[in-house]
């Protein structure tokens, strides 16, 4: 059996390659990024609530996950009243959230990568080392330090949701959401 003969990067190939990584970031720039990433989420039967714009805490005057709709008219009023706003989801209902933290989490978590829940999506967060491994719900709460640099966050709990963003970058999916585990 031959070995597979590696890929050329030609030119041509490196400028599409180029143009489309600058068509996805010129997306998740535009003003109205946010809110229709809510508006999808909403549409897929997962809550959102709205966090203070670069932030992970909840809007002022909010309740935060308590808050979480899936109606869409709400949602547009929300993120139209601030556009810049982050997106939060609750956890617990339909997953649970792995929150890795860093490379001191990062090594945590390959120590027990094999005794992991089946993972239903993967968001690389804007911190180093960051990730959020998306499980199945268990029922539980939330736990902090379950492994050093790795919190849990399920029952009474969130997330912040891609493509929100903070002052050292934008949370994105390096796995989607696996819509049917978790809304199925």
């Amino acid at each position: 059996m031959s070995a597979a003969k590696p890929v050329e990067l030609t030119t041509e190939v490196i400028v599409r390659l180029d143009a489309e990584d600058a068509e996805r970031e010129a997306r998740l720039q535009s003003v109205d990024a946010l809110a229709g990433a809510a508006l999808w989420y909403a549409r897929h039967s997962i809550a959102v609530f709205p966090l203070r714009p670069g932030a992970k805490v909840p809007r002022v005057g909010s309740r935060g996950f308590h808050d979480a709709t899936t109606d869409l008219d709400v949602i547009r009023a929300w993120w139209q009243a601030e556009p810049r706003s982050n997106i939060g989801i609750p956890t617990g209902h339909g997953f649970d959230v792995i929150d890795v933290d860093g490379p001191v989490g990062v090594k945590s978590w390959a120590r027990v990568i094999d005794d992991l829940p089946p993972v239903l999506g993967h968001v690389c967060t804007p911190r180093p080392g960051g990730n959020h491994l998306y499980v199945p719900a268990t029922g539980r709460g939330n736990r902090a330090g379950i492994l050093p640099g790795v919190d849990y966050r399920g029952r009474s709990g969130y997330v912040v949701a891609p493509p929100s963003r903070s002052e050292v970058g934008i949370y994105r999916w390096i796995i989607p959401l696996d819509l049917a585990a978790v809304t199925g």
